[in-house]
Parts: structure tokens; C-alpha cells; sequence
């Protein structure tokens, strides 16, 4: 898979946190990547909410702040709650209380789902590669940190982060 700014990233909660909360880390990257151009931001309106709470509960203004100007500034597709079939086809690789994360994710076309939750969604990476499902799970991170593929066919994302218009 070729990693451009047509890569479409999923952030879950966790993700839209960290990078509200840090500058310094891989979700505050991507974020800012996306609000450049560099990569197409998914989330779901569940999501937004779990974050929004998360931090105007557990975190400083300027994080509030922070978040809201990510959801202002990047060119969100929000997916739909999905429905009662989408998740059950996919209740069987996460808790019920995250099934709705990896079916939004799945269902709206995502090609990577940007999470820090190692309990739920990240132990569910390797069942979901098994299962061949259209995505891959990892913390943002490791998705800045993807090598170029042996095969050539996986672009490195700091060459695609090189080519975003940063002025």
C-alpha cells in the first residue's frame, strides 16, 4: 500500500487526546499533517464525543482549546454511527464498548485506525490482519515510523510529510 495524502487515517479517541494534550508525540504529527493536506482524517461523531469529554474532564484548557482547533482546521470525514450489522460483523475482535471504533473505521474506507488503546484495539491488530480485513491498526507512531516496503510499494511517511506544504 502506497502512503499519500489520500492515506485515509482513522483516529480513535485515545489519539485525538494525546495529540490535544502533546505536541511532542506521533498523534500531534499526524494531526497537524492532516490539517496540512498530508493524509485524509476520519473519525466518527462517537469518537469526537468520547474525546471532547475525555479531555474537558481530565485536561487543561489549552488542550480543549487544541482539540478544537483540529476539529476546525483539518478536513474531516465524520463516519456515521454504524449500524446494528456492521457491528456485530465485527464484535468478535474487541470489547463491545470499542466494536464501534473498528466498524466505523472498517466500514468508512479507513486504511489505518491511529489508536494508543493497547488493551482493546491494538491486542485486536494482529486478529484483524489475520482476518485480512482492509485495514491496519497501530499507534500513530508506528505509523510514522512505517519502512519503506522491500517491494517499493510502501512510501515512507516522513517522504510523504516532506512534500506537505508546511508554510
Amino acid at each position: 500500500m502506497k502512503i499519500s495524502c489520500q492515506t485515509t487515517l482513522f483516529f480513535d479517541a485515545s489519539a485525538l487526546v494525546a495529540g490535544s494534550h502533546s505536541r511532542e508525540g506521533g498523534s500531534a504529527l499526524l494531526l497537524e499533517a492532516c490539517q496540512r493536506g498530508g493524509f485524509a482524517a476520519q473519525s466518527s461523531f462517537l469518537v469526537i464525543l468520547e474525546a471532547l469529554h475525555a479531555v474537558r474532564e481530565n485536561l487543561p484548557r489549552q488542550s480543549l482549546n487544541r482539540l478544537r482547533d483540529y476539529l476546525a482546521g483539518i478536513d474531516w470525514r465524520i463516519l456515521p454511527v454504524p449500524r446494528e450489522e456492521d457491528l456485530q460483523k465485527y464484535s468478535s475482535f474487541v470489547q463491545a464498548k470499542d466494536v464501534h471504533v473498528l466498524a466505523a473505521a472498517v466500514e468508512g474506507g479507513s486504511e489505518f485506525l491511529l489508536t494508543l488503546d493497547r488493551r482493546h484495539l491494538l491486542a485486536a491488530a494482529e486478529a484483524v490482519e489475520a482476518a485480512h480485513l482492509p485495514i491496519r491498526i497501530l499507534r500513530p507512531g508506528d505509523f510514522i515510523h512505517l519502512p519503506e516496503s522491500s517491494s517499493g510499494t510502501t512510501a515512507s511517511v516522513r517522504t510523504t510529510w516532506d512534500q506537505v506544504d508546511t508554510s
